[in-house]
């Protein structure tokens, strides 16, 4: 059968020995065919069979379970894609052939986050011409440091990816177990796994497809930004009035009671659920999620206006999405922008600002409230003696939508 891989493959591509993967065909859990080869999903297979190995779970024990029904091993291939063919050569073959470029071969794995093969196993011929290009391209960069530091962000943003759409899937699970508690696991697998099995074999062109598209509008802001800038400073277009960005904390209430009151794993599940309705929330303010704090959000936007009507809207949005209800800080001013966070003074002062905020309320500087204009749609009134942690007394002003004010 076309395709069809040898033990010995398995091994080389995983780093285990052969006897090892023969031993899995003598208990039943891989099955040759005619001609003693074995079916390419099972490096899958054997991958997961040496990670529960690796935690100590006995062999025997999966072996019991799976002839009992309550697991199998039999679907496991198809929650992944196919695997490429081995290069024919081991990794250190393949490092000795980079010359000096392999010098780079430690940073790029920590930074792609993953650990660096062992120098006995085979890499697939896809990721050998992946990682020879990510080395060629970090050598005419010429600056190592950034290159590496720019794939790292990628690396964890695909890490919080795959992450965040397991968790989503335990949420699915978890919502049906009183319905499929008790069918057999290859019934659970065609109601329930298979959907998300199609999901997780298009993961990799949607995360490519994904990257291309967002990447390509980020140059695209950066060119226009950066070009906007000369043509003002040459004088070819008048320049703009100056907007400082602003930045929001947007905190849960209450949630160190919640959590006491129903435990960290029903607490982390509204964590995330909080990050996921901030995100819809503030995007049509051209608001940014910059990073989920447990208990809040901290997020980033390109005017002060837009910040105060994207905290506001999610303050709204909590107790909508059967969230607890939250209260908010906004400050505007300059920030640094540096892989995807934020920091500065007027971060600090956001989330200072945010503490002393009541329930259900925006606070933000009087400052910053007298730059909103009126035609904005907002009403504030000022807040009395606010000192702010670390800070001191600052003038404080509450904030309201002018309809809510009526």
């Amino acid at each position: 059968m076309p395709g069809r891989v040898t033990a010995e493959e398995i091994a080389r591509r995983l780093g285990v020995s052969a006897a090892d993967v023969d031993h899995l065909v003598d208990a039943g859990v891989l099955h040759l065919d005619a001609d003693g080869l074995l079916d390419p999903g099972d490096v899958h297979r054997v991958r997961l069979l040496s990670g529960f190995e690796s935690a100590g779970v006995p062999l025997d024990a999966l072996i019991a379970a799976d002839r009992a029904g309550r697991i199998s091993l039999r679907y496991y291939d198809q929650l992944h894609p196919p695997p490429a063919p081995l290069s024919g050569r081991t990794y250190a073959e393949f490092a000795a052939s980079l010359g000096p470029a392999a010098a780079n071969l430690p940073g790029l794995f920590a930074a792609f986050g993953l650990a660096e093969p062992a120098s006995d196993t085979s890499l697939d011929v896809e990721i050998e011409t992946l990682v020879t290009q990510m080395l060629e391209i970090i050598e005419t960069i010429g600056q190592p440091d950034l290159a590496l530091r720019a794939i790292r962000l990628f690396g964890e943003g695909s890490r919080r990816s795959a992450d965040g759409a397991l968790a989503v899937y335990a949420e699915a699970v978890a919502r049906m177990t009183g319905d499929f508690a008790g069918l057999p696991t290859d019934e659970m697998f065609e109601s329930v796994l298979w959907p998300w099995a199609q999901f997780a074999r298009q993961s990799a062109p949607l995360a490519t497809f994904l990257a291309s598209r967002h990447l390509t509008r980020a140059i695209d802001e950066y060119s226009v930004s950066q070009t906007e800038q000369i043509l003002e400073a040459d004088g070819f277009v008048a320049p703009r009035p100056a907007r400082p960005p602003a930045i929001a904390f947007v905190d849960l209430t209450g949630f160190t009671r919640l959590t006491q009151e129903i435990g960290d794993e029903s607490a982390a599940a509204i964590a995330l659920r909080l990050g996921e309705v901030a995100m819809d929330t503030v995007r049509g303010h051209g608001g940014r999620l910059v990073k989920l704090l447990g208990d809040g959000v901290l997020l980033r936007f390109d005017d002060l206006a837009e910040a105060v009507g994207g905290a506001l809207d999610l303050l709204d949005a909590l107790p909508a999405s059967g969230l607890p209800t939250g209260h908010a800080g906004v400050a505007a001013g300059y920030v640094i922008d540096r892989d995807n966070d934020v920091f500065g003074q007027t971060v600090n002062l956001a989330a200072r600002i945010a503490d002393v905020a009541p329930d259900g309320r925006l606070y933000l500087t009087g400052r910053d409230a007298r730059a909103l204009h009126e035609d904005d749609g907002y009403v504030t009134a000022p807040v009395d003696g606010v000192a702010l942690q670390g800070i001191g007394v600052v003038e404080v002003v509450d904030v309201r939508r002018a309809s809510a004010a009526r």
